[in-house]
């Protein structure tokens, strides 16, 4: 049986949906050989400018609305890269080849994951707390140039301890966030949150996230748009908060307090529209299929795609990108996308069965991790890491784990070969160079003509000027004297 406080969330959505949207509707205009316009919602960070990308969607916001945090929304354009934000807009549709012509963003929305003081700083800088959350940094985190300290995408313990920070980034579990970005505050100080609630008292009105205990029982407190808490438990729901003051103490080694103004529910404001796309982790599972990205529901089909994945790798935690229509709340999944998913094909260079992990011919600042729930198969039927030798070739599909790990969840084993092939995620890039997995990869010997995307050849200048953060990518080439020499890039979606 599936708990009330989700059943509460398809609700709240269409609460949400009454009292804030001021999207289109969900079509106008256009007629058979025509064009029309599709209405559309997408929540995710963003990654680009030149207009406006969000998850590498390209938006057009020549009319755009923002509505930046609490600051009254205004027609000025005062986004970052790696802010996690809601779009409504449109999708201009031409009906005879069903291609998309542009998408316009009406209104962007913004509102930060966690702000407040810091409580303490990892001392590798690649995280810190914030209001009783850990908060993780990788190598797609924006940090402020004051932030910043050994790398660009690590924090300066000194400059950022004990200081009031603004982050954004997606809510991955209790009390643990992944940024996107980070920046200093600056103007008056308030305290923020996004997460999930446990714990919840209605009678003393307080609860908890992380290791946060909110206290709303202020008669001014607004939590006008949740569910009453005499008759509804909180538990499970993934929620906003704005408090004005914190202080040290509670449960957990990185305990805090908070004193709410107001506690609202995450959505995305529209309960049905035609055209959807969410970029966040996964919160909760009730069943094959049926699961929560953050706050919202999706259901898969039969007539899903996957990719970089299958229907038993949504697990709690996974890093999805959905698409569908988002009918009474709910999502019908016509695509899942598994973000930070990779697939290597390389030979062995060295086994170290005591951690489990093992290394890649020319990929050497790459560990290759294996734990329990890694298959191994293909030539020799291999069982296990002990069956792996230094010069075998292996095809890996795994998961990134930090800036150079990537968990193995499917590992076959091949027949010898010198190809060498990487589809990851760019974490930086300046001709001639790319970062994938902590490795910096060389371009300079890929041909003019052999730099790709799904239109064919781009060239160099072509692919470079399209490259971003987060893009996916294919690399191509062969191993000869402890060498790669690079022949081939795919610049994907």
């Amino acid at each position: 049986m599936r708990s009330l406080s989700h059943i509460v969330v398809l609700s709240l959505l269409a609460l949400l949906a009454v009292s804030t949207s001021c999207g289109p509707s969900p079509q106008a205009g256009g007629g058979i050989g025509g064009t029309g316009s599709v209405a559309t919602v997408s929540s995710g960070p963003v990654t680009k400018f030149g207009s406006v990308f969000v998850s590498g969607t390209e938006y057009d916001n020549t009319n755009t609305l923002y509505c930046i945090d609490h600051d009254p929304c205004s027609r000025e354009n005062r986004l970052k890269i790696g802010m996690v934000v809601v779009v409504n807009g449109t999708r201009t549709v031409e009906y005879t080849s069903n291609q998309t012509l542009t998408h316009l963003a009406d209104k962007i929305t913004y509102e930060e994951t966690v702000e407040g003081e810091v409580q303490s700083v990892g001392t590798d800088g690649l995280s810190l707390v914030v209001l009783g959350q850990v908060v993780s940094v990788n190598q797609k985190t924006e940090i402020d140039l004051s932030l910043q300290g050994a790398s660009p995408h690590a924090l300066n313990p000194t400059a950022v301890s004990g200081t009031l920070v603004e982050i954004s980034g997606f809510v991955t579990g209790d009390g643990t966030i992944l940024a996107t970005l980070i920046q200093p505050h600056t103007g008056i100080p308030h305290f923020e949150i996004e997460g999930v609630i446990k714990n919840h008292d209605h009678t003393a009105k307080t609860f908890a996230i992380g290791s946060l205990v909110v206290d709303y029982s202020r008669p001014t407190t607004d939590s006008s748009l949740m569910p009453s808490p005499t008759s509804q438990n909180w538990d499970g729901l993934v929620v906003f908060v704005l408090g004005d003051r914190w202080s040290q103490g509670g449960p957990g080694p990185y305990g805090a307090r908070m004193s709410a103004t107001s506690v609202k529910p995450k959505a995305l404001g529209v309960s049905d529209i035609q055209d959807t796309a969410v970029e966040d982790f996964v919160t909760r599972v009730d069943g094959p299929g049926d699961f929560f990205l953050n706050n919202v529901r999706v259901r898969t089909n039969a007539g899903t795609t996957f990719e970089g994945g299958t229907l038993n790798d949504i697990l709690v935690g996974a890093h999805l990108e959905v698409y569908g229509s988002l009918v009474g709340g709910i999502v019908n999944a016509t695509k899942v996308e598994f973000e930070g998913e990779t697939e290597l094909q390389a030979n062995v260079a060295a086994v170290n069965a005591s951690d489990n992990t093992l290394t890649l011919a020319g990929l050497s600042a790459l560990t290759i991790q294996f734990d329990a729930q890694t298959t191994l198969h293909g030539q020799g039927n291999p069982h296990g890491l002990n069956d792996l030798r230094s010069g075998d070739h292996l095809q890996i599909h795994g998961q990134l784990r930090g800036g150079n790990t990537i968990l193995a969840k499917e590992v076959e084993r091949s027949a010898p070969a010198s190809t060498v092939q990487i589809k990851g995620l760019v974490m930086s890039a300046a001709d001639p160079l790319l970062v994938l997995f902590g490795s910096s990869i060389d371009t300079s010997s890929i041909p003019e003509n052999r730099f790709l995307w799904r239109s064919g050849v781009i060239g160099r200048s072509g692919f470079f000027a399209n490259l971003s953060i987060g893009k996916t990518i294919v690399l191509r080439g062969t191993y000869q004297t402890n060498t790669v020499t690079w022949s081939s890039v795919f610049l994907g979606d």
